[in-house]
């Protein structure tokens, strides 16, 4: 097993969001703060949520195993802030008890510039169930009725920049049997923020 670095991303700092121009800039195409094709793209599946949002993006842990970064982020679906103090704890539990491997296994192929699902009403079923085995499950069961979603990306070490990211854009998949009550989300790349 790689041996846990921290500090994957040069010079990676969460940026500050302005989350209604960014909501803006989803809804219109653009705001004064925030325009570009990558909005574009993102408002395209984003609107086919009824139930959506955007949030600040917070980064819980980061690791690197066998040229793979990994990263563990957590985002809000009622008012798009989790407190400081949250996080601190958060992100101290991680520390303490997130292991790399799990961390690969569940980030590794989940790119940053791509959709992705958390389904946090299933993963809460699994440890009301007793077949809950990795953090990322007890987590999500946890956090799930503060309205706190966790998302996990992934990319190759050379391209790690990627992960810098620190909003993301978040919709409830409410209909059909794929999928069924996921939030579906996409980070937004600090690049562009």
């Amino acid at each position: 097993m790689a041996e846990l670095q921290y500090n994957l991303i040069d010079d990676w700092e969460k940026k500050e969001v302005d989350l209604p121009a960014l909501e803006e800039a989803l809804e219109q195409g653009s705001s004064d703060r925030y325009s570009g094709k990558v909005f574009h793209d993102i408002a395209a599946k984003w609107k086919k949520y009824k139930k959506r949002g955007i949030s600040n993006l917070y980064l819980l842990k980061e690791a690197e195993d066998e040229g793979l970064a990994c990263a563990y982020y957590a985002y809000s679906i009622t008012n798009g802030v989790i407190e400081e103090a949250q996080l601190e704890n958060l992100r101290a539990l991680c520390a303490e008890k997130l292991s790399t491997g799990e961390m690969r296994a569940s980030a590794s192929f989940c790119k940053a510039s791509e959709w992705w699902d958390t389904n946090p009403t299933y993963l809460t079923k699994l440890v009301e169930k007793g077949e809950a085995d990795r953090l990322y499950e007890y987590l999500s069961a946890q956090l799930f009725p503060q309205g706190i979603v966790l998302t996990s990306l992934s990319a190759k070490m050379n391209a790690k920049e990627e992960l810098a990211c620190s909003a993301i854009a978040w919709g409830l998949k409410e209909g059909g049997f794929f999928k069924k009550g996921a939030y579906m989300s996409r980070a937004i790349d600090n690049r562009y923020l």
